[in-house]
């Protein structure tokens, strides 16, 4: 990191005495931002945002490049910071800020004026984020989640087939099970045919034979 974008970080944040990044004790703390992620089989979980050094030193990097000459809002930021440090209210700090910037020939619309190009360089890089996170979203959530269709939508086919084929097993052992019943009942009829054509049989042919032995009997 190069020395003016240390100055200019020093501008927004202090470090405290465990060394970590605080925002400026006078400033007004702002709410930490809420994003919200969604996992393939979850409900939606809340995450809460925390100031991240990699995105300062991204953002602040993008200042450094727009940098306007002479005393502008960074330098009169950095005032406010130091006289943070003294027993004064607000109001006289931004007054005591200001007649420095003053007896550097800057005025209160320069101020403005750059305070504003510096916001506009921020909002420029938020949208270059956001075009990046939407790759990225579509890369690491959108395809699983295209996927997860695909896959209900597969798990779903498959379930059909296996009702389909479910009704067809029921109904073929139903068809099984009539078949055999039928087979049963045409055993039975067959049996008791068969079982008719022999006893018929072993009479008339009983008879025949009786009749033999009676011929050969009866006349000789």
């Amino acid at each position: 990191m190069s020395d003016f974008l240390k100055k200019i970080k020093s501008v927004f944040i202090v470090d405290d005495a465990s060394g970590s990044a605080t925002e400026e004790p006078s400033e007004k703390a702002s709410e930490k931002p809420e994003t919200k992620s969604q996992a393939a089989a979850s409900a939606p979980v809340e995450v809460k945002g925390s100031v991240s050094e990699q995105f300062y030193d991204l953002l602040f990097s993008s200042l450094e490049k727009n940098n306007q000459e002479g005393f502008d809002y960074l330098e009169f930021k950095k005032s406010l910071q130091s006289l943070a440090k003294l027993p004064m209210d607000e109001a006289t700090r931004y007054q005591s800020a200001y007649a420095a910037a003053q007896a550097m020939g800057t005025s209160q619309q320069r101020l403005t004026d750059t305070a504003n190009v510096y916001l506009k360089t921020l909002k420029e890089e938020e949208s270059k984020f956001q075009e990046a996170l939407s790759v990225q979203r579509a890369k690491q959530i959108g395809d699983k989640e295209k996927n997860i269709q695909d896959m209900e939508l597969g798990l779903k086919q498959k379930g059909e087939k296996i009702a389909q084929l479910t009704k067809e097993i029921q109904e073929g052992q139903a068809a099984m099970e009539k078949l055999k019943a039928e087979i049963s009942e045409s055993v039975l009829k067959l049996d008791a045919t068969k079982n008719d054509f022999k006893t018929t049989y072993m009479d008339l042919a009983g008879q025949i034979e009786t009749d033999i032995q009676k011929i050969s009997q009866y006349l000789k």
